[in-house]
């Protein structure tokens, strides 16, 4: 009530400006009656005697179709916010500032190898430097890899983070991940003439780089001191089993905001769940899932912010961005959770791999935000602690007395308040924990929430709830928390959260508010993207499919959202076979599409300029180059051939038990500015890399074949008949030039020969198969 009474009386902490793309949207109708104009050419022209090619195109043209309908959805209205942090400042400044509501910060890293500790604690040191009152938000850190050189490097994280965090605030310093401000800034020693910050900074770059040699010192001798790592050699750290796959569970507050210090860092608390081979952990969400119910036990903040340990708070204001949603959105239901946008430090140029997403940034996301709001990605998001404990926005909450038409997310939240949230119903629920239960029902009955002084009076029961078995018979992962089922737990908890009817926001404020790595290479890039394609479909072939659902409390537009992302593997079998079908045409002598002399030539030629033109032109007008524009388009073809298509079988050999989905973790760079990048594509023996050449190989064979005809003097049959499919086959090839230049390179830029070989026998065997049908 207090709030709401201070922001009846101040200016709005956020303004939505929305924009109707008139140019889009004229773009949008012409292009659709050119894919109308098409498909009727195909539909009225079947090819008798060869049928079976005229229904795969026709088929493949109908999901093209279908596909771009599905993206065009989002980009038919724009919504931009513009937040105001300094009111928020004004708003709550003085006195007031004890109503600021407190976060729960929670940074994730599984693996010490691949994502290195040096990269972790520069994370860490950057959000505990973020401007917000420190006694208003706490750190947690969810070691998944139970790792003693994670947790050293921690250690010495906090010492030095007590001199960093007070050097940050004294002299106002933006950029608060060390490694970025002493590589970013160092004409900023020679710019200051005050003396003071002069010997400051020389001793602040100098403890940082005696912390940078501790930490990667112990990163490549694989020892740290046990002294550093463990005070009691009854607290199991320094003596568990240094499987990371079986060990037991560890909770330790490595600061805590009390006492003489209570001005300097927030509460700092690490985390390692236990673990059994026995028992599945389910991956980040399964981590997740334990932050929840670790921070719920000791600080149970009614806003949580999880970041993967790579990145950093590039905006120190970033909490009071994410607050001007939450404190002043006009309904509740309108900021379910905030969304900011992953960018990164660590690029190459021209964006070879297509890693950077512009153009999901400055169009999807943005149309997204004029429907129900922006997918959860991941990292760099706010939530509401509320919407993962599956609690609908609180206008929804008693629209419906008896709950019959509420699914199952929100049927659990009626169930409870049925119960008068009786801690015996919410131990049912959320496990047997009485002292979690107690805390979730001060969530789940909106009551004013209390910051819990002392962490440390609750490790037993943080130990408990972090077991590897505590979330038998509850609905963890079913219905609250992150959700298990996928390898991308974020799109599918996001989905669940739109589905209670909440709202969300993508925020890109002027100065970004993180920034990270993207993969250094194309495997790496290609390994990423076969995790998000795979986890993307086991969603649409869940029980959380878009499509499926009619009493869910979301948009049908934004159902459609959701469709567009988790069709991705089925685009992929379309993708593949319009790739070999023209080569294999013109193999055949056989011709699928419009000769020259067919007016219905014209009408393919204006929808592959219309398709590539627009793309460019999206590219240009956020300032990109005709080289990035490339790239990208290029690398959507490789990926749909490659992480895409196998993505599609892994889940297909899940459906059929035959194996399982791996989460693999994306490798991170060192934490130093200068990491090497490779901006040509790299090989090795995956299986990612077959696909891709096999096509290459049918595609080779058919430029071959149509150059042989024209040479030959049977040009009319060339123009007449072949002369498009001939076309398309070099198209193909021109997109798969790292694969050309593969082939004929040695050393990790050369395609490994077991690779050729199994995509040369592929890519006869398909060829011979057209060559019988004949």
């Amino acid at each position: 009530m207090d709030n709401q009474m201070i922001a009846m009386n101040s200016p709005p902490l956020y303004e939505k400006i929305v924009e109707k793309p008139k140019p889009y949207r004229v773009y949008a109708c012409l292009h659709l009656l050119l894919i109308l104009c098409f498909l009727g050419y195909r539909l009225l022209n079947p090819l008798d005697e060869s049928y079976k090619i005229w229904i795969l195109a026709f088929a493949c043209e109908i999901w093209f179709a279908f596909q771009w309908i599905l993206e065009w959805n989002m980009k038919w209205l724009f919504v931009d916010y513009k937040t105001y942090p300094e009111r928020l400042a004004q708003r709550y400044g003085g006195e007031s500032a004890s109503k600021l509501p407190p976060v729960d910060i929670i940074i994730t890293t599984a693996d010490p190898f691949k994502e290195p500790p040096l990269v972790t604690a520069n994370t860490v040191l950057s959000v505990l430097a973020i401007d917000y009152p420190v006694q208003k938000f706490a750190c947690y850190i969810s070691d998944d890899g139970a790792s003693t050189i994670t947790f050293y490097s921690l250690v010495e994280t906090l010492r030095f983070a007590k001199i960093w965090v007070p050097f940050c605030r004294k002299f106002d310093i933006e950029t608060r991940a060390p490694f970025m401000y002493f590589y970013k800034e160092n004409t900023q020693q020679s710019n200051n003439s005050d003396p003071n910050f002069v010997k400051e900074w020389q001793e602040m770059k100098d403890e940082y780089e005696d912390l940078k040699r501790r930490i990667m010192k112990a990163s490549a001798t694989l020892e740290v001191p046990v002294d550093s790592i463990s005070h009691d050699v009854d607290d199991g750290f320094a003596h568990r089993s240094s499987d990371i796959r079986n060990h037991s569970s560890v909770v330790k507050v490595l600061y805590e905001n009390s006492g003489d210090e209570r001005d300097i860092l927030p509460h700092v608390v690490y985390v390692a769940r236990e673990k059994s081979p026995k028992v599945d952990h389910h991956y980040k969400a399964g981590a997740m899932n334990v932050m929840a119910r670790v921070s719920g036990l000791m600080t149970n903040s009614p806003f949580i912010l999880n970041l993967d340990c790579d990145m950093f708070v590039k905006n120190s204001k970033v909490i009071q961005h994410a607050m001007c949603f939450f404190l002043d959105c006009k309904f509740e239901r309108d900021c379910g959770f905030v969304q900011f946008p992953q960018l990164f430090y660590r690029s190459i140029k021209d964006d070879p791999f297509g890693s950077q997403m512009k153009i999901f940034l400055s169009t999807l996301a943005r149309g997204m935000d004029g429907l129900q709001g922006a997918i959860y990605c991941g990292t760099g998001c706010f939530h509401r602690r509320k919407t993962l404990y599956g609690v609908p926005p609180a206008a929804d909450q008693y629209n419906n007395k008896d709950g019959r038409n509420f699914h199952n997310h929100a049927k659990v939240f009626h169930d409870l308040k049925t119960s008068s949230w009786s801690l015996e119903a919410l131990s049912n629920t959320f496990g047997p924990s009485s002292a979690l239960a107690a805390s979730v029902q001060t969530v789940m009955r909106d009551t004013q929430y209390i910051v819990h002084s002392s962490p440390s009076s609750a490790i037993d029961e943080a130990l408990n709830v972090a077991s590897c078995c505590y979330e038998t018979n509850t609905a963890w992962g079913k219905e609250v928390g992150w959700m298990y089922g996928s390898t991308v737990e974020d799109v599918m908890t996001g989905f669940k959260i739109h589905c209670l009817g909440w709202h969300s926001v993508f925020c890109i404020p002027e100065q970004p508010a993180f920034l990270g790595t993207a993969p250094g290479n194309g495997l790496d890039s290609l390994v990423q993207m076969r995790r998000w394609v795979t986890g993307l479909l086991e969603i649409f072939l869940s029980k959380l499919c878009p499509f499926l659902g009619i009493d869910r409390d979301i948009m049908v537009r934004q159902r459609m959202v959701y469709a567009y992302f988790t069709l991705w593997g089925f685009l992929s079998v379309a993708t593949f076979f319009y790739a070999i079908l023209p080569a294999l045409c013109l193999l055949s002598g056989k011709s699928f599409l419009p000769g020259i002399s067919n007016p219905a030539f014209a009408i393919a030629v204006a929808l592959f300029v219309s398709i590539y033109g627009f793309k460019l032109f999206e590219f240009l007008r956020i300032g990109g180059s005709i080289r990035e524009w490339w790239n990208n388009q290029r690398m959507w073809l490789i990926q749909c051939l490659s992480p895409f298509l196998l993505a599609t079988f892994d889940v297909l050999m899940k459906l059929l038990r035959v194996s399982e989905t791996v989460f693999v973790v994306t490798p991170k760079g060192t934490g130093e500015e200068d990491d090497c990048c490779e901006s040509d594509f790299t090989f090795d023996s995956s299986s990612l890399f077959i696909i891709p050449t096999t096509v290459l190989f049918i595609n080779l064979a058919a430029i071959v074949s149509g150059s042989v005809i024209f040479v030959a003097g049977r040009y009319h049959i060339f123009r007449d008949k072949l002369f498009a499919e001939y076309f398309c086959s070099l198209w193909v090839m021109i997109n798969l030039w790292p694969f050309v230049k593969g082939l004929v390179r040695k050393g990790k830029r050369g395609i490994p020969w077991n690779v050729v070989t199994k995509s040369a026998a592929l890519a006869l065997i398909l060829c011979s198969s057209t060559w019988r049908q004949n």
